[in-house]
């Protein structure tokens, strides 16, 4: 993977107050909170819980059986990491301190629209210093084996774009979206989507959806007044924000999972099917690749 980490001119950001961000798990459905404060220049985005530092880096993922992104580090997991590292990463924050209450991040709503509020009145503001990005010097695409039309394909840019391509069996359909890398964008076109089932339930059988609330236990017995997306084989149980609000939230996800790889990126990126267990891959690989250089260069030096 020929890429390399470079120097821009943009400054690194922060939040200007420290705040509290109160919510539930989706997991316990219990009260949990975390506080969230400013962070010095090249510190990233750093967890606290249980007394344990967890920077939010590829290398600290750890693989879980439900639909989401977990950190570990020194025997502490913490869970549902990737609507917060959305909006911390939509939004152009470089540098954070987060100490979580619980193992699980908070939640509002199963979006990254009330994280970015919160993010957004605590005030972003710049930094003395500014940010090394990664930069491609040829186009690469990584694939998942498991999936053969999966795939992420970079492609040398000068700004950070995507294109996923996100394809569902009705009533979801097949759908492409964008962002374009501002903040701007975010708040417009990504932060407000929800997460969904990712098959549909039999509203006269709650089997499903019974078994589904044994895992995440915040949800309601009637299906029809979840926090997440429903639906049936015929429609959906919980309207829509926007049409594409599924394929929106997989496009959140993705900028969560890639917000790991713990540098910002200049590419544009094409991603087809995207979900969790690829977007790990593709951070690991090239957060590796990164480091790599960074420790190549370093020697080179001394």
């Amino acid at each position: 993977m020929k890429l390399k980490l470079i120097e821009s001119r943009e400054k690194q950001r922060t939040v200007k107050k420290k705040f509290n961000f109160r919510g539930f798990s989706f997991f316990s459905g219990e009260n949990v909170s975390m506080i969230c404060e400013p962070s010095k220049e090249n510190t990233g985005i750093v967890f606290y819980c249980k007394g344990v530092r967890i920077p939010a880096i590829a290398e600290n993922i750890k693989l879980v059986d439900v639909h989401t992104t977990a950190l570990t580090k020194r025997g502490v997991d913490i869970l549902a990491i990737e609507h917060l590292m959305a909006a911390i990463w939509g939004l152009g924050i470089d540098n954070l301190i987060i100490r979580l209450s619980s193992n699980v991040v908070p939640a509002q709503s199963g979006s990254a629209e009330e994280f970015t509020k919160a993010l957004l009145k605590a005030e972003i503001v710049e930094q003395e210093e500014t940010r090394q990005v990664v930069v491609f010097d040829e186009s690469t695409t990584i694939t998942q084996p498991e999936f053969k039309s999966r795939f992420a394909k970079f492609e040398p840019f000068d700004k950070f774009d995507i294109k996923c391509f996100v394809p569902f069996l009705s009533p979801i359909g097949e759908h492409t979206v964008f962002f374009n890398g501002s903040a701007k964008s975010f708040v417009r076109d990504v932060c407000w989507a929800r997460t969904f089932l990712r098959s549909p339930i039999d509203i006269n059988d709650l089997t499903k959806w019974n078994g589904i609330r044994s895992v995440f236990k915040v949800l309601p017995e009637d299906p029809k007044k979840s926090p997440i997306v429903t639906f049936t084989e015929r429609g959906f149980l919980t309207p829509l924000k926007k049409e594409d609000e599924p394929a929106k939230h997989k496009l959140l996800d993705l900028i969560g999972d890639l917000a790991l790889v713990g540098y910002r990126l200049r590419v544009k990126l094409t991603v087809n099917e995207p979900g969790h267990k690829f977007t790990h891959l593709v951070a690991k690989k090239i957060r590796s690749s990164v480091v790599a250089k960074k420790n190549d260069s370093q020697k080179k030096i001394s």
